[in-house]
This record gives C-alpha cells, structure tokens and sequence, in this order.
C-alpha cells in the first residue's frame, strides 16, 4: 500500500505527529512518503519512509515581531498566495507518485474546500486526520481559542464530505466531530493521540536541565512547575498565576515556569505585571519562544510537575509529551484529558476554573514524593504501552484495507 502523507508545517507539534506515525506505517509494512516543508527540524532523525521536502511555506513559528495592521494584513494576502501556490505543487507531486492513499492533516481554512476537491478526484483514497474540530483562532486580533462561524461551518461540512476516512482522537472528540458535521459522521474512525517518544531520539546532549537551571537563575533546590506548550488565551494561564500564589505560600521553594511559542493572542507584557501585581515577580520565569526540538527532554527533566489548566482542548500533544517522560501531571477536566489521564493512577484531574482544586493538586505533588513518583511512573508505562504509534498506525492501515477491499468488491 503507498501512502502519501501531507504535513505541509515541517516545524512544531504537527510535523512530530507525523514522523511518528509514518514511521510507525512503515514498520507495519506500509510504502510512506511524508510530503512537508524545505525547512524541516527533523533532519538529524533517520528516515526509514521516504522523504520529500519540496512545500515552500513559511515558517510556522516566526520569532514575535511587532508590525503595523497594514504590513499584517498585506503579510495575509502574500501568505495566502503561496499558500494556494503549494496547493498546486502538492497537485502535480501526488499525480506523479499515484499513490493508493493520500492523507491530510488539519484543514486550516474553510477555502481550502476547492483544492480538497481537486485533491478528491487525484486520489483513489483520500483520509484526514481531524485534530481540532473547531478551527484555532491564534492570528493578531484573534480570540485565541477554538471557534467557527456558520459560514466557515458550511465550507468545513463540505469539504470533511470528500474524505473516505476522517480519524478523530478519543470518544468525546469524535462524538463532537460526528454532532457538528453530521454529514460526515459515517466516515470518522477513532483513535488515540501517541506518545512523544521522538524526543528520547532527538534530546542533545548538551542540552541539560542542569543548563536550564542556571539559564533560569534557578536554585538547585527549587521545585519547578511547568506550563509547556504554545502560550494562548484559551489554556487558563491567568488560573494558574491565581493558583500558584497559594502554591507559594503552601510549598517552600515552589517556581513556576512557562516555556512555549506565544500566540499573538497572548500578551506577555501584562502576564508579566500580573504576576509582579500578585507578588510572583520572583516566583515565575516565562521563556516566550519556540523550544527546539533538541531541548525539550531537558524542559521535561526540569519539571517536578507538569501542569495543564486548559479552559478548554481537544487533545493535548504536550500532556502525552509529560506522560512520555513520566512528568507527574496536573490537568483539567476538558476535552479528552479524561479519556488520557486516569484520576490518581496516572494523573491528578481537577475542575477547570477552579483555581483552588488546581493550587491543591499541584501542592500534593509537591508535598507528596511517593505520590508524584508513582502517578509518573504509571504515566510513562501508559504512554509506552497503551499509547504507543503500532497502536495507532494499526488501526489507521486497517481502515484503509478495509476500505479498499470494499472498493475491490
């Protein structure tokens, strides 16, 4: 069976996703092509699928710039000529492989219906996996969380209708993509988020949390609260400044620590004041930036916890990244966290806006060694076993043979 898989980002969360799972096809016997960007982090792994690097995008995770609104929106119009542009590259690269399946990933915009279409009539098979339901709303002036407007809803329902599969993570998300796109309902197969193992392959050996202690100005005594991940409106980060002042005052030597991309939504300036506001000035250290892919195991062997006040999420790639590492984990109650972490086996569940229950779940571990070690080690062994990508590529290949037999038949 040849399989092209499309990630057309080959920087961040995305393309991690999907390397993982092509090299996961490609042990259970699949032919993989991943078809992404020239600039491609992952170079250093070794590629036992085919590569193709031949998109010409834009960097997904720019250094933070300030521009005026005209330079924003003339930036708009460029990105989206060459965002069609690489549509019709990706036209003539599938027409010359002929492959059996083509898989996409997200579908970013609702115009995206008429080059989905076109891509329809190119591919015996055509498959998507649906990571966020709702489109994220991450640009300058934006909301910072999932939404969709009925329009963009009706172009959206129209084009998961080209799709022969639609894989969706967990229960709670598919029954929401089958409740908003009933049209499609036929076509979802469900399936688990995998693990972020990649990270064992991709850690540098200079890059140490001894290193990021002293790049933090951090005390090798004290204990480190991690919010990783893309910095936005809708993951609770004021909850967790309102949390974490009782944390201080509970738990002695207690730091908290932000480190991820920052959406244009999310205003750093003022998390900033906020805390200094809260008497968290010196309690707090907010690495605004991308983490390169070599230096995230460190970021995970910082942490003493791993925290995910999430208002709102439908999966989380950087709690499966937390489990992966045996992170204790503090999440919320929100999408598919409970699908994920089971409450005091792998992880500690609380309330979402409920700063109170979030402050004393991450006081517990804190206080409580044997209690972190265990959730940690339950985690990782999850994440190895239940979580693994055979796991999902498994599923995923079944799907497509089914799917062709019925054709054969």
């Amino acid at each position: 069976m040849k399989i092209v898989v499309i990630e057309p980002a080959g920087k961040g969360g995305m393309i991690h996703y999907s390397w993982q799972l092509c090299r996961a096809m490609h042990e259970l016997g699949a032919s993989v092509t991943l078809l992404t960007d020239r600039h491609y982090e992952l170079e250093a792994l070794e590629h036992p699928f085919t590569l193709k690097r031949s998109l010409h995008l834009w960097d997904p995770k720019p250094a933070r710039e300030r521009h005026s609104l005209l330079v924003r929106r003339l930036r708009r119009v460029v990105r989206a000529v060459i965002h069609y542009r690489e549509w019709l590259r990706i036209f003539l690269i599938i027409r010359r492989l002929r492959p059996d399946v083509v898989q996409l990933g997200d579908i970013r915009f609702a115009m995206d219906l008429l080059p989905v279409r076109m891509l329809r009539r190119q591919a015996p098979l055509l498959a998507d996996i649906c990571h966020n339901i709702n489109p994220f709303s991450g640009g300058a002036g934006s909301t910072g969380t999932f939404e969709i407007s009925r329009f963009e809803r009706s172009f959206y329902s129209r084009t998961y209708r080209q799709f022969d599969a639609i894989f969706v993570h967990y229960d709670v998300n598919a029954d929401e993509f089958s409740r908003t796109f009933p049209a499609s309902a036929e076509s979802v197969v469900r399936i688990v988020h995998g693990n972020e193992r990649i990270f064992h392959d991709l850690a540098s050996p200079e890059s140490t949390p001894e290193r990021l202690r002293e790049e933090l100005a951090l005390h090798p005594t004290q204990r480190v609260v991690l919010f990783f991940g893309t910095l936005s409106l809708y993951k609770g980060l004021d909850l967790l400044l309102e949390a974490f002042a009782k944390v201080k005052a509970r738990t002695e030597g207690a730091i908290l620590v932000l480190a991820g991309y920052p959406t244009a939504s999310f205003d750093t300036d003022a998390y900033l004041e906020e805390a200094n506001r809260r008497g968290l000035k010196e309690h707090l250290r907010v690495v605004a930036r991308y983490v390169a892919s070599e230096d995230v195991r460190a970021w995970m062997d910082l942490a003493d916890v791993a925290v995910f006040p999430y208002r709102s999420i439908y999966q989380s790639g950087a709690l499966q990244l937390a489990q992966t590492f045996g992170v204790p984990i503090v999440a919320t109650r929100v999408g598919a966290m409970p699908e994920v972490i089971r409450d005091g086996e792998t992880g500690l569940l609380v309330e979402p806006d409920e700063p109170d229950s979030l402050s004393d779940a991450i006081t517990a571990l804190l206080n409580d060694d044997d209690l972190a070690r265990r959730l940690g080690s339950a985690a990782r062994k999850e994440a190895k076993e239940r979580f693994s990508w055979s796991n999902v590529a498994r599923t995923i290949l079944q799907t497509y043979e089914d799917l062709m037999e019925r054709r054969r038949s």
